[in-house]
């Protein structure tokens, strides 16, 4: 690790946008191009957006613990609340091969950031709570979406 950042918010979906900023901020400090960019964000919004309306139910007094790092050409964000315990086998894969009329309004957030990141973990600990660990390639040959 050469570089961290950190930010802590209250579970409250008007704090996306005080997200947004940190991560566009720490991404260009990172030395991450616009496609990028925008990527990390995107994927960063859709699991604090999940962690906001699942892992706290919509209660505004959970915290959303967002750290910020490079570790070789890596930048890492590893997203961390007490919420419920995310199953990743529960949640059913969209079908996007399904004509438009026939999909989900909603449900695509894990797919997206799946395909937005090099990788995506979860983990869940009782006392530590859940932790979400997205990495993305500074130098990646990965075209944008």
């Amino acid at each position: 690790m050469t570089s961290g950042f950190e930010l802590s918010v209250t579970s409250k979906m008007e704090n996306l946008a005080i997200i947004c900023g940190f991560i566009g901020s720490v991404a260009k400090k990172l030395g991450l191009h616009a496609d990028q960019t925008c990527a990390v964000q995107m994927a960063v919004d859709e699991a604090c957006t999940n962690v906001i309306e699942h892992a706290y139910g919509g209660r505004t007094n959970g915290i959303v613990h967002i750290t910020c790092q490079l570790v070789n050409d890596d930048v890492v964000v590893t997203i961390h609340d007490h919420g419920r315990p995310f199953d990743l086998k529960a949640v059913p894969r969209p079908d996007i091969t399904a004509p438009l009329e026939k999909r989900q309004e909603r449900g695509l957030g894990l797919y997206l950031m799946e395909k937005l990141m090099d990788s995506v973990e979860f983990e869940f600990d009782a006392v530590k709570g859940n932790v979400l660990t997205m990495r993305k390639r500074r130098h990646s040959e990965q075209p944008p979406l």
